[in-house]
């Protein structure tokens, strides 16, 4: 399917089961996957181990969620380090670590990220500094530190998930929406600078999926109100972006509700942000008017 806007996977088998009798990798290295503690970082640790046979370092902030992901998993085939990426120094220390590992990293996957739902006018300028830091800094840091690397080896592959937000813009998510085009502007131009090299970098862009990221968007203590937005199946989605990995696409929407949604806005760019805005008001701007209702 040749598609401008990118790929939509629409095969959705069975999971390829794990194989009794321990864990051998069919890869010399490793994938390094940040953000792994929840959602569609840990769900893609799982299956690059138990699709992909490959060996994992996965990383996050919550050293509990990452120790419990590693108990699920074949012995071996996960190494985990805590800690936060918006600190340049752990990132260092990360990817010095990340040296260390037999083979090298073959596989980077830039996951992490954070969001939060409020006017740009009202948010708290050091919530806007740790977005940017993680969501744009931290992953071209990594990005760049995965460049020299596999530059030197001839090979490598680099996936930074971001979101059908890249193409469109979204009311009270502002400086979150601004991180995902600055994404997909940096993977339109590797993708010339690395040309020939050996190396592969693209981008998943989901739409709404199934995880933490929407309560936490709205701020430590708040709780959504009403019916949220059903996303789409986290184990799904994974498994589109896993099986991305194969292709050769530059953008990759992993559901057909992200398909769609890019579609809609680069065919009826009216129409769409028309729809776009009035429901974001009505929903996010009604669940924000509620949270600060709560805390007055």
């Amino acid at each position: 399917m040749n598609n401008p806007l990118g790929f939509f996977d629409r095969r959705d088998g069975p999971m390829t089961p794990l194989v009794p009798g321990g864990f051998t990798p069919n890869m010399s290295g490793f994938a390094l996957v940040t953000g792994a503690s929840s959602g569609l970082g840990r769900e893609l640790v799982r299956q690059l181990v138990l699709e992909r046979k490959m060996r994992v370092l996965a990383t996050a902030r919550r050293l509990d969620r990452l120790e419990s992901l590693a108990a699920e998993l074949p012995e071996g085939a996960v190494e985990i380090l805590s800690g936060d990426l918006a600190d340049s120094a752990f990132r260092d220390r990360l990817w010095a670590h990340a040296e260390t590992l037999p083979g090298g990293v073959d596989l980077l996957i830039n996951n992490a990220g954070l969001g939060h739902y409020d006017e740009l006018s009202n948010q708290d300028p050091a919530s806007v500094r740790q977005i940017l830091e993680v969501n744009v800094v931290a992953l071209i840091d990594l990005t760049q530190k995965a460049i020299r690397t596999m530059t030197a080896r001839g090979s490598g592959q680099i996936v930074q998930i971001s979101s059908v937000l890249g193409f469109i813009g979204l009311p009270y998510s502002a400086v979150y929406v601004a991180s995902k085009h600055a994404v997909h502007g940096l993977v339109k131009s590797l993708r010339h600078e690395l040309k020939g090299t050996g190396i592969r970098v693209w981008a998943a862009c989901p739409g709404q999926t199934e995880s933490e990221f929407f309560q936490v968007a709205l701020g430590p203590g708040e709780k959504a109100q009403g019916r949220l937005p059903k996303g789409a199946s986290t184990e799904r989605v994974v498994r589109s972006i896993v099986r991305g990995l194969d292709r050769r696409t530059a953008f990759l929407m992993p559901s057909w509700v992200a398909w769609f949604t890019v579609q809609s806005a680069h065919w009826l760019p009216w129409p769409f942000d028309w729809g776009m805005g009035r429901w974001s008001r009505s929903f996010f701007g009604g669940q924000i008017e509620r949270a600060r209702a709560n805390q007055s």
